[in-house]
C-alpha cells in the first residue's frame, strides 16, 4: 500500500512511518501543503492521511484542490482541532474520516484498513488458480502461498487494484519504483511476474500499458 502523508510535525511523521515500514507500506511525506501539490503522485496513492494545519496550503486546502482533480482516493485527517467547524469543512472539502490528536497508531491502521478494503474480503480472485490477498499481498496458487519479491507483489496489487482497466506505464513505474526508471526496467519486471505465473495474466496493449486479465468464473 502507498500511502500519501501531510504533516509538518516531523516526530509524528517519523512515528507514522517507522511504523507502517513495519507493515510494508510505503509513506510518501510532505510537510508543506504546497509542495505536495506540486510534486506528489496526487493519482497512484492507496490513501491520503493529512494533517489540518500544515504550512503553505493546510489540509483542507489541499484536499479541495486534489478533488478538483477529480481523485477520489480515500483521504483522512489527523487534527489537533476540537472545533466542530473545522470537522464540517473537512468533510465538505471530501475527506471520509478523521482522527484526533494524540492517537494510537494501530488505531490508524485499522482505519485506513477499513478505508482502503472497506468491509469486504482483501482476497481477489483471479481465476480458478490464482487469487491474491490485497492486504497483505500474498498469491495464492490453489491454496499454497506463491514466493514472490517486494517488486513483484506491487506490481500485482497495482494491476489488481485498477481491474478492468488498462493501467499506463508511467503509473505503474511510479507506483513501484521511487526514482525514474525506464521501460526496459518495467518490461523486465513484467516478464519475472509473468514468468512465475503458469497462466498469461498480465496483458500488455501496445502504446497504452498493461491489463490483467481475470477469469472468476
Amino acid at each position: 500500500m502507498k500511502i500519501l502523508l501531510l504533516e509538518d510535525d516531523k516526530f509524528i511523521a517519523e512515528q507514522i512511518i517507522e511504523y507502517f515500514k513495519l507493515c510494508e507500506y510505503e509513506v510518501v511525506w510532505f510537510d508543506n501543503g504546497i509542495n505536495l501539490i506540486e510534486n506528489a503522485p496526487l493519482s497512484n496513492c492507496d490513501i491520503m492521511i493529512l494533517d489540518i494545519n500544515t504550512p503553505g496550503l493546510n489540509g483542507i486546502e489541499v484536499l479541495k484542490s486534489i478533488r478538483a482533480f477529480s481523485i477520489n482516493t480515500p483521504a483522512l485527517f489527523i487534527t489537533a482541532m476540537g472545533d466542530i467547524n473545522y470537522l464540517k469543512d473537512a468533510y465538505r472539502s471530501g475527506c471520509n474520516d478523521y482522527i484526533r490528536k494524540p492517537f494510537d497508531l494501530e488505531e490508524l491502521e485499522v482505519r485506513i484498513k477499513h478505508l482502503v478494503y472497506g468491509y469486504h474480503s482483501p482476497l481477489k480472485k483471479i481465476n480458478s488458480s490464482y487469487t491474491f490477498n490485497m492486504e497483505n499481498q500474498i498469491l495464492y496458487q490453489n491454496g499454497n502461498i506463491m514466493k514472490l519479491t517486494n517488486r513483484e507483489k506491487r506490481l500485482l496489487y497495482i494491476l489488481l487494484k485498477r481491474e478492468g482497466e488498462i493501467v499506463d506505464k508511467d503509473e505503474i513505474k511510479e507506483y513501484i519504483w521511487q526514482d525514474s526508471v525506464c521501460d526496459n526496467t518495467l518490461r523486465t519486471a513484467i516478464k519475472k511476474l509473468r514468468d512465475k505465473l503458469n497462466d498469461d495474466i498480465i496483458k500488455n496493449i501496445r502504446g497504452e500499458g498493461y491489463t490483467i486479465i481475470q477469469d472468476t468464473k
